[in-house]
């Protein structure tokens, strides 16, 4: 038989390269590239591939999460992630079938051709979604690749490539975390430590020791009590976070100063006699974000 790969990297020249060296056999074919995490979902389910060769930095999203949506798609579907040696644990615990350095050595790549050729003669189990291991289907790994635009949860025993600037808020429930993005619930076995350190440079801030809060999505925000904040998203959802975060929130958005000023405005209108009510009338409009 015919051995199906698919090559998913967003470099023109690697592609090439893989491609010349996996069809100097006659016993393989090509049958697509990817440049994108996506990209390679879309083609592994019209392609059907027998196995992916997978750069471990893409565009959209880690080369972790890709293997854990391909799986997720019911096919028996092989991965080996290729980068560089610092990631080789990670991707091995990933699940991955194996592990290539750059540059790729054409013999290891022979080799390891032959042993997939060799597995895709063997009976197959045909292992569906919903009966992935949790901590397979859902993991971070110590070595995320900078610009993560995804992140995969799972909704009615499916997996979802999210777009990360679409995610609403995440909060934790023991093991694993809910992602709220648009007006769905998907689960993902994380925690919101984790999640909040990788996601901190896309806008997302803890607000509470359960809660993740995606900045862009905050329609308004309100000065509670004691501290803390409420705020009103996009979508119509009210969260409100905790005194104890209050200082991590106003390093991310300046809330109180905006406060104080809009306060000091409204006192001087309405009169010193007046202080005692429009302390605790700051409303939505005096606490909107900027640029909203």
């Amino acid at each position: 038989m015919t051995l199906k790969v698919l090559i998913v990297d967003n470099a023109r020249g690697e592609r090439a390269s893989l491609v010349d060296l996996c069809e100097q056999r006659a016993d393989v074919h090509v049958v697509g590239e990817a440049e994108s995490g996506l990209a390679a979902l879309r083609a592994a389910s019209e392609l059907c591939p027998d196995l992916m060769l997978v750069d471990i930095k893409l565009p959209d999203m880690s080369a972790f999460d890709l293997l854990s949506a391909a799986h997720g798609q019911g096919g028996p579907l092989s991965v080996i992630v290729t980068g560089g040696p610092d990631y080789a644990a990670d991707a091995f615990a990933a699940g991955a079938l194996d592990y290539l350095p750059k540059p790729v050595d054409p013999a290891r790549l022979g080799y390891l051709l032959e042993r997939e050729q060799l597995r895709c003669q063997e009976p197959r189990t045909g292992a569906t979604v919903s009966q992935l291991e949790p901590s397979d289907a859902f993991r971070v790994h110590p070595r995320q690749p900078d610009g993560l635009q995804f992140l995969v949860g799972e909704r009615q025993h499916r997996l979802y490539p999210l777009e990360v600037d679409k995610i609403d808020y995440i909060e934790a429930h023991g093991n694993y975390v809910t992602i709220r993005s648009g007006n769905f619930d998907y689960i993902r076995r994380d925690s919101i430590k984790r999640l909040a350190a990788y996601l901190a440079e896309r806008g997302f801030v803890r607000i509470e020791r359960s809660l993740l809060l995606n900045v862009r999505a905050v329609a308004y925000a309100q000065v509670a009590s004691h501290g803390s904040f409420a705020f009103t998203l996009s979508s119509g959802a009210c969260i409100q976070s905790s005194s104890s975060y209050r200082d991590t929130i106003l390093s991310v958005l300046p809330l109180a100063p905006l406060s104080r000023r809009n306060e000091r405005s409204h006192l001087s209108r309405c009169g010193k006699k007046q202080y005692g009510d429009a302390a605790g009338q700051i409303g939505a409009e005096n606490n909107a974000l900027p640029g909203r």
